[in-house]
């Protein structure tokens, strides 16, 4: 969530060959279908855990293709969650990965435009202070950028989800050694798009050549930024704009290594 998954998805959509259709987060679902298979006597014996499984996952095949461009014969969805629980086995994925700093504030920017998603309004009462003031004011935070991450449980709510995101995916790793499965940063995405896209498309066996050319939506971030929008901004760095010392500490404490095991840091000195 908040790196980039629907820009992603409109990258490899570009190609004339793929579809990649909305959320359906199966993750859920997909979860308590696989307790199912553990526990309910009624799928005693490998034979009936795996016939079940295929038609679960024939259901969610024709569920996403029925959204699918009908010219499309590689078809995906672009749900930002973990790898793992996989809705359908044996089929490539891709993990978009971003610097947590730049997660955090765009989280927390949309969560002020839609506090309906969260709880958190209701467990941090003087939140709602904070929101009072954005929704009267689209640009409050770009005046005071020292309100945006002035709620310790807020920030640590969101690296939270960003790490755990992190470390299930390393999971998934360990776990399904023969899965097709690459990796791509935003920050490299940005930083060359054209040569990015192109190894996207050959990890999925796609000639490049038969994409468009990456224009309008499709070049990275924005030319003015719209607070109140669900893509906001999309630039590299913004954290700086926002990170108080205090903040600084806070991120250290808790995802301090992440931001050292994944690149993004080479010390805690930042």
């Amino acid at each position: 969530m908040k790196s980039g998954t629907n820009w992603l998805g409109s990258l490899l959509s570009s190609h004339e060959t793929i579809s990649v259709v909305g959320e359906f987060h199966w993750d859920e679902v997909v979860s308590t279908f696989n307790n199912n298979l553990k526990q309910l006597p009624i799928y005693r014996g490998e034979s009936a855990k795996e016939n079940a499984r295929i038609i679960f996952e024939r259901m969610i095949r024709q569920t996403v293709e029925g959204y699918a461009e009908p010219n499309a014969t590689l078809i995906g969805e672009r749900t930002p969650t973990t790898i793992i629980p996989i809705p359908i086995r044996n089929v490539p994925h891709i993990s978009i990965r971003r610097d947590g700093r730049d997660v955090l504030v765009s989280r927390v920017f949309h969560l002020y435009n839609n506090p309906q998603t969260t709880r958190l309004f209701d467990r941090i009462p003087e939140m709602k202070i904070t929101l009072q003031k954005f929704q009267s004011d689209p640009w409050h935070f770009q005046k005071h950028p020292e309100d945006l991450l002035c709620h310790q449980e807020l920030v640590r709510d969101s690296i939270r989800f960003w790490t755990e995101h992190l470390d299930r995916d390393e999971l998934a790793v360990s776990l399904y050694p023969k899965l097709k499965i690459k990796f791509v940063r935003y920050e490299d995405l940005h930083r060359n798009i054209r040569d990015e896209r192109k190894k996207l498309f050959e990890f999925l066996d796609v000639d490049p050549g038969k994409a468009s050319k990456i224009q309008g939506h499709l070049k990275p971030g924005f030319k003015k930024e719209r607070p109140s929008e669900f893509l906001r901004k999309g630039s590299v760095g913004d954290w700086t704009n926002y990170f108080t010392e205090q903040n600084k500490a806070w991120f250290k404490e808790y995802a301090g290594k992440h931001l050292i095991q994944y690149g993004y840091e080479t010390s805690f000195d930042w």
